[in-house]
């Protein structure tokens, strides 16, 4: 059942690549206009669990909040040329548009209060995704055609009210996570390689296509204090989540003579594999600091330990196809944002917010796969009541990418049939968001 509820929320996912790594950073319309700015020390807000589960603590009866957003892309590369066996220029096509495609991705929060002191909420989100493509003949194709991750966390929470000041909350998540690779194979140039007469490099592809899945484990904590009666402050700690994936590997030789020629000798045939991939831990803090009766100052910063996410292996069945190795090294990243709150009306507010986020991608190993790269986030936001227990929160931010140059190095033992890429992907983005927060 809850495989079943996790694949459905998935079925409306279709994630592009705009956060931190392939980390989702967006999870609240009402934060989303603040670039995130103190979000962990929001109080009785279910919505905010993601960030801090403690946020649940507070609330008067039951909450509950659902969100939409929408993330639309500009994206494209150029420039794009490739090497094969050191000496043979790949043919193919040299630019293209749209690589990172447009998504839709929901949240949805529910917390109910058992007495005075204790608080239970369940938080449902997509933390993490990627969803990058590329033409079958494009220059890049030996080093990705087609990329994706998808992930559904659904996280239980018990939060505890220690007294007037300060709140204390922990849960345990359970995420599934599904990953497809595809790209293409220079059949032709392994024939050369393997001293078969008859083929040129690039002159003649097979295909493949790696799918699987996985559940992992993990939980989070999170603790929120008044410091002062004008200064709040929150804190949480999200662990790592290791994920075992067990799935099918599929080869289009179709259409290859060289592909078919080499399946003679037992490659390129349909066959399972095994990878693992490591979500990474989170440290967050956030502040609140009432300036006024109507002015909010926010900030928060984020650290995300990426470093233990070193590489993708996929290791297959068939013991005459050797591993796919895709060598990442990412480094720990760090995002920091500031923000405000403007209380328009009793019943409206206002917020605006400014993001930094730092890339984990090692330069020198940065992939068409994953063509991450610092940016800056610029929210804006804006609530209202709409009912007597309603508030609609709608919040949009656009997010500024540095350009990322691709050089993957021919020396790399993974690149020693794939070739050498250089070429430089260029990314912007704005996500809307709109959510309708419900309590009694």
């Amino acid at each position: 059942m809850l495989k079943k509820f996790l694949i459905l929320s998935l079925a409306m996912l279709s994630t592009p690549a705009w956060a931190s790594g392939f980390a989702l950073t967006a999870q609240s319309a009402e934060s989303l206009g603040s670039a995130m700015a103190g979000v962990q020390a929001e109080r009785a807000k279910p919505s905010a669990a993601f960030y801090n589960p403690a946020s649940i603590v507070g609330i008067d009866d039951v909450a509950g909040s659902l969100t939409v957003f929408g993330v639309f892309v500009d994206s494209g590369y150029d420039t794009a040329s490739a090497t094969l066996l050191g000496v043979a220029p790949a043919p193919g096509v040299t630019s293209g548009q749209a690589v990172i495609g447009d998504g839709v991705f929901p949240d949805a929060a529910f917390a109910v209060r058992l007495n005075d002191k204790i608080f239970l909420g369940l938080s449902l989100n997509a933390p993490f995704g990627f969803n990058t493509s590329y033409e079958d003949d494009s220059v890049i194709r030996y080093h990705g055609t087609a990329s994706k991750v998808a992930s559904g966390a659904l996280t239980s929470i018990l939060g505890l009210q220690l007294n007037d000041q300060w709140a204390l909350a922990g849960g345990f998540r359970v995420q599934y996570t599904s990953i497809s690779l595809d790209g293409a194979i220079d059949a032709a140039g392994i024939a050369t390689a393997s001293m078969i007469p008859g083929f040129v490099p690039g002159t003649d592809d097979a295909f493949f296509e790696l799918d699987a899945s996985d559940f992992g484990f993990g939980y989070v904590v999170g603790v929120q204090g008044e410091l002062t009666p004008q200064l709040r402050m929150g804190a949480s700690f999200t662990s790592k989540i290791n994920h075992d994936f067990s799935g099918d590997a599929d080869f289009d030789i179709s259409t290859s003579v060289a592909g078919q020629t080499l399946g003679g000798f037992g490659l390129l045939q349909d066959t399972r594999f095994t990878s693992d991939l490591t979500a990474p831990a989170q440290f967050q803090l956030g502040a609140a600091l009432d300036v006024s009766p109507r002015m909010t100052l926010l900030a928060s910063t984020t650290l995300t330990r990426w470093s233990q996410f070193e590489e993708i292996v996929a290791v297959f069945e068939n013991a005459a196809q050797p591993p796919e190795v895709i060598t990442q090294n990412y480094n720990d990243s760090w995002s920091a944002s500031l923000g405000a709150e403007f209380e328009l009306t009793p019943t409206s507010e206002a917020r605006f917010g400014v993001m930094y986020e730092q890339t984990p991608l090692d330069d020198d190993f940065a992939s068409p796969r994953i063509p991450d790269a610092d940016r800056i986030w610029l929210g804006a936001g804006y609530s209202t009541k709409i009912g007597e227990e309603t508030t609609l929160h709608l919040g949009a931010s656009y997010v500024f990418f540095s350009d990322r140059p691709i050089n993957q190095s021919a020396t790399l033992p993974e690149n020693l049939l794939r070739g050498s890429l250089a070429t430089t992907i260029n990314i912007d983005a704005v996500l809307v968001s709109r959510s309708e927060e419900h309590t009694s």
